[in-house]
């Protein structure tokens, strides 16, 4: 499932050209909005077919309160070239600039492949470069403490063409604060292991031991108009994780989706 469109979606409706000031909203139930954002511009890419002009290079760069956030995005290919994390030094912000300080953290292949998705307070969230299964995967990594502390895949209602029902479960969502009770609320996408279209009841019963689901509906699943042979069924179901001290993933009540594997 090609989602690589998706992970600018982002960047489109924060990003211009220039530097432009905001007011920071830490702890809100999504991302925190940037202090100061700019993109610079480094011509053509070199994917753009003959004539072509719409691929550009561009370095994106994001200043929070305690770093800045740098990707460098060769569009026409899947996954940014990297994404850096760049601590800022006695209140001075870094250039948004190719070249790398001593002091940043360097996301870049094989290590890692994706595209910035945004923070929350010392949290930096990572997109993988494509979605899997109609999920996106995600890694969060703690600037405080400098490692990667949780990976998952979520259900995000921006990746599909149809656009479903307003929902408190189409993103990704924050309650608490940082440093204590901050928690993820989201729809994880995980493989089923069996086909809900077809064995139905006796697939159910196994995703609601397997999954600890609340729910005791079973869902119709969407994507199998043309499928007549038996297909493994990816299913999204509502989590919450508390994310300190250390991360803890529990299934809460809510909707479940599903649809074929990829």
């Amino acid at each position: 499932m090609d989602r690589s469109c998706f992970r600018r979606h982002v960047s489109i409706l924060l990003l211009g050209l220039g530097v432009t000031a905001f007011a920071s909203t830490p702890f809100a139930d999504s991302f925190d909005v940037p202090l100061t954002k700019k993109v610079v511009d480094f011509g053509l890419s070199e994917n753009n077919p003959p004539g072509g002009k719409n691929l550009r290079v561009k370095l994106y760069c994001f200043f929070y309160p305690n770093f800045a956030i740098k990707e460098y995005d060769n569009e026409g290919e899947k996954g940014a070239e990297w994404v850096v994390i760049v601590p800022i030094q006695k209140g001075t912000a870094p250039a948004c600039a190719r070249t790398h300080a001593s002091d940043e953290r360097i996301f870049k292949w094989p290590e890692w492949s994706g595209y910035f998705k945004g923070v929350k307070g010392d949290l930096v969230f990572l997109n993988d470069p494509d979605g899997t299964d109609g999920g996106m995967p995600f890694t969060i990594y703690d600037f405080r403490i400098g490692n990667k502390i949780f990976r998952d895949s979520a259900y995000d209602s921006g990746m599909w063409t149809q656009k479903p029902a307003s929902s408190h479960f189409n993103h990704l969502r924050f309650s608490g604060t940082q440093d204590s009770d901050l928690t993820l609320t989201y729809l994880r996408v995980v493989d089923s292991d069996c086909d809900l279209h077809t064995e139905k009841a006796a697939c159910w019963k196994q995703v609601i031991k397997r999954f600890d689901l609340k729910s005791v509906r079973m869902p119709v699943c969407t994507g199998y108009e043309n499928i007549s042979s038996r297909y493994t069924s990816a299913l999204a179901y509502p989590v919450e994780v508390s994310l300190f001290p250390q991360p803890i993933t529990k299934t809460i009540a809510g909707p479940v989706k599903c649809w074929p594997v990829d």
